[in-house]
């Protein structure tokens, strides 16, 4: 047995030499599953400049770049090479490239490490130049091929050499040196070159200064910034007349350019003090002018206004608004651009669709949609478009490449394709589609359509990287550049159909489904409010012009930038909730000062009702139920804009003593326009009540008392009817005691007069 301590001995022995091990082990691998760049906090490879193409005439491929030591402690002998793997042709190889499963092609062999610095301190920096002629890579051909850059070092006191950093691409390959070009079979080959970024826009009541969440533009706007680059990359790599030119379409945010447009006329930014002024006024001009120039005589394309989720829309149930982000983008880039974008064309975030947010856009008129070619049920068509089913036929889906969009997702200020390489694999995945490899026939000429993200992190020298490589190849004959506009115009009578596949019904929104409805009960409130406004006078703001923009704040409120976010999703309903109840709350019935005082029942009881908008508004007035009060209905009445409008209503009150009422102005569909007023009454006439009272009483006084005039006559008559019946039994004596004759002469037994027997008496 072995003791305890020599056990720890051994085990520490073994583990130690595993270590030792581990850098030789990754050495030797090659480029297998090379990473796009080293750990951070260690040693990291920037490259600057490389081949977009290699072609017979090329007689070296140079890389230049630097190597940084971002690490704690010292590297040695920093040696830096290049590695080919195996050519990728089909998709699901070019795929597994992009992710970084590389192989190292065995024919290719292993070049040594060209040296870069024998000992690199932390933060020191060191160039790099790696001069490799075609020969030394053996390329077989034309085709497409992964390269890695890697570089090896010893850190600190390490005693073995390990891989420390390493970048891949992919270089198309037209021909080789004293062989003659491959024949390429040309396709054409379109850019959506995104000009966008997150709405920042707060919604605030008319007339207020512009807001903005935060000042993150200003620094975007201004030079160096990346929106700025990607405007100036535009005019240096692509001026009108180039390949990349006719390539070119500009996917434009009608938000943004209105954003630009109100922050160079001034603006607040949202702190935890209260807002303060904004500082990118003049950067925000500048660009908005430099776009505004730039677009003269290119392929514009409007994105859905403010970026808008139209999965949301749908789902949520608003059509409209599906329409509306597609229309309104269209009509505000027209305006602030002064040109004429692809008529009935928008892209959807991501170019995904279900069939709902699909047959919104049919319906709602849409007649090209850019898609993900990869939800459709044969992926791209060769002629990259296709037609929908639905409606009259005729909207066309451009399907964008699934490989060229993730290449391009990759954002190169953070992510691993860096500087020089962020667009490479983008110009590769399109240089394959027209290049066969060494072993392949000619592939059948197809249609490449390059969509970047909306918020695309290139910066000006990426950007402008890519429109140049679009212009190599096309000098190459390698594509045909064709703008998404001229690309629809051309293909609207002849696509074949197309559908969504089975898998575009998981692409669904993230938007939360209680923000969808709150968001809907603002977009019904708008539309009551517009269906309520008028006019006030000719030249006066128009409901559209005042009510209407709202809409922007809605679908603001519906950005994609919200996907997965719930806090900024909850932040900017909240914020549009906002500002409906603040617009609705500057038609209201002033609350008054005292007491109404009612002298009759029928007294009418004086509203005014204010209008704080620059549009007249129909307005009635409704009072809440209350005992003892009721109140006449009103009828509908135009108040003019910033004015008011007095209500007579009638009350029929059945009391009196003070009491409450509460009134609120309303639209015409019932909806509740400012603040409920509540009226303090007092009521000093009987109502209808007390006179019926009063009534009922007086005829039960003159009921009772004609029963007792009844009572007493009745009375009366029985008393006389006695009298006379005890003087008819009982006759008087007379002077000799016996009974007086009291019957005349002609023994009749009456009197000729009547008086006679009172006279007698």
């Amino acid at each position: 047995m072995i003791a305890g301590g020599a056990r720890r001995t051994l085990l520490h022995l073994l583990v130690t030499a595993v270590v030792a091990l581990l850098p030789a082990l990754v050495t030797a691998g090659g480029a297998h599953a090379a990473p796009r760049q080293g750990p951070t906090g260690t040693v990291t490879l920037t490259v600057d400049a490389a081949p977009r193409v290699v072609g017979p005439e090329t007689t070296e491929v140079t890389i230049t770049g630097r190597v940084t030591n971002r690490g704690p402690v010292p590297v040695r002998d920093l040696g830096v090479r290049v590695q080919r793997g195996a050519a990728v042709a089909a998709d699901r190889e070019v795929d597994r490239a992009l992710g970084g499963a590389i192989s190292p092609d065995p024919s290719a062999g292993a070049p040594p490490f060209t040296p870069v610095a024998g000992v690199l301190d932390p933060g020191d920096e060191a160039p790099v130049t790696l001069r490799v002629p075609p020969a030394a890579l053996a390329l077989p051909g034309p085709g497409v091929y992964p390269l890695v850059v890697e570089v090896n070092g010893t850190p600190g006191t390490d005693t073995a050499p390990e891989r420390l950093a390493a970048l891949r691409f992919l270089l198309p390959v037209t021909g080789l040196p004293g062989r003659p070009a491959a024949a390429p079979t040309p396709g054409a080959v379109s850019l959506l070159y995104p000009l966008s970024d997150r709405p920042r826009r707060l919604a605030v009541p008319p007339g207020s200064p512009t807001l903005l969440a935060d000042d993150s533009l200003a620094a975007s706007f201004a030079p160096g910034g990346r929106l700025d680059g990607l405007v100036t990359a535009l005019a240096r790599a692509a001026p009108p007349g180039s390949p990349a030119a006719a390539a070119t379409c500009l996917a434009v945010d009608a938000d943004l350019l209105e954003t630009a447009r109100d922050m160079s006329a001034g603006y607040e930014v949202t702190s935890p003090t209260g807002p303060r002024p904004g500082t990118g006024a003049d950067a925000a001009g500048r660009w908005l002018a430099a776009v505004q120039a730039t677009a003269r005589g290119r392929c514009v394309v409007a994105l859905p206004y403010a970026d808008a989720d139209l999965l949301a829309t749908s789902r949520g149930n608003m059509s409209d608004l599906t329409t509306s982000a597609r229309t309104l983008g269209e009509r505000r880039t027209a305006d602030l651009l002064g040109v004429s974008p692809v008529p009935g064309t928008t892209v959807p975030v991501g170019g995904l669709l279900d069939e709902r947010s699909l047959a919104d856009l049919v319906t709602g008129g849409a007649r090209a949609l850019v898609v993900d070619g990869s939800t459709l049920t044969g992926g791209v068509p060769p002629g990259g478009t296709g037609r929908f089913a639905g409606g009259d036929g005729s909207t066309l889906a451009v399907a964008t490449d699934p490989l060229a969009a993730r290449a391009l997702a990759e954002d190169p200020a953070t992510g691993p394709a860096g500087g020089a390489l962020a667009t490479q694999d983008a110009l590769a995945v399109t240089a394959l589609r027209s290049l066969a490899g060494p072993d392949q026939p000619p592939a059948p000429p197809r249609t490449t359509v390059l969509a970047p993200p909306p918020v695309w992190g290139a910066d000006a020298t990426a950007a402008a990287a890519l429109l140049a490589g679009i212009t190599d190849l096309a000098r190459r004959g390698l594509v045909v550049p064709t703008d998404v506009g001229t690309l629809v115009a051309r293909t609207a009578g002849t696509a074949a159909p197309v559908a969504l596949g089975p898998g575009d019904r998981a692409a669904v929104s993230d938007q939360s489904p209680a923000i969808l409805d709150e968001i809907r009960g603002v977009r019904d409130d708008q539309r009551d409010l517009l269906a309520a406004s008028r006019q006030d006078r000719a030249g006066a703001p128009t409901p559209s012009d005042y009510v209407q923009p709202l809409t922007g704040a809605l679908l603001r409120s519906l950005s994609a930038a919200g996907r997965g976010d719930p806090a900024l999703q909850r932040a900017a309903a909240d914020d549009v909730a906002a500002q409906m109840r603040t617009l609705r709350g500057m038609v209201r019935v002033i609350q008054p000062a005292g007491t109404y005082s009612l002298g009759s029942s029928d007294a009418p009881l004086l509203l005014t009702v204010e209008n704080q908008l620059p549009v007249a508004v129909d307005v009635t007035v409704a009072l809440e139920p209350t005992p003892g009060v009721r109140a006449s209905p009103v009828g509908v009445r135009q108040v003019p804009a910033f004015g008011s409008y007095q209500f007579q209503v009638a009350l029929d009150v059945e009391r009196s003593g003070p009491f409450t009422i509460d009134a609120t102005a309303r639209t015409p569909g019932g909806e509740a326009l400012g603040p409920t007023a509540r009226l303090l009454l007092r009521s000093t006439a009987y109502g209808t009540i007390t006179v019926w009272l009063t009534a009922s009483a007086a005829v039960v006084l003159v009921i009772l008392a004609s029963l007792r005039v009844a009572l007493r006559v009745r009375t009366a008559r029985r008393e006389q009817r006695s009298r006379r019946r005890r003087r008819s039994t009982t006759p008087s004596d007379g002077p000799d005691g016996g009974p007086t004759d009291t019957t005349g002469p002609g023994g009749a037994g009456t009197t000729e007069d009547g008086d006679r027997p009172l006279q007698a008496r």
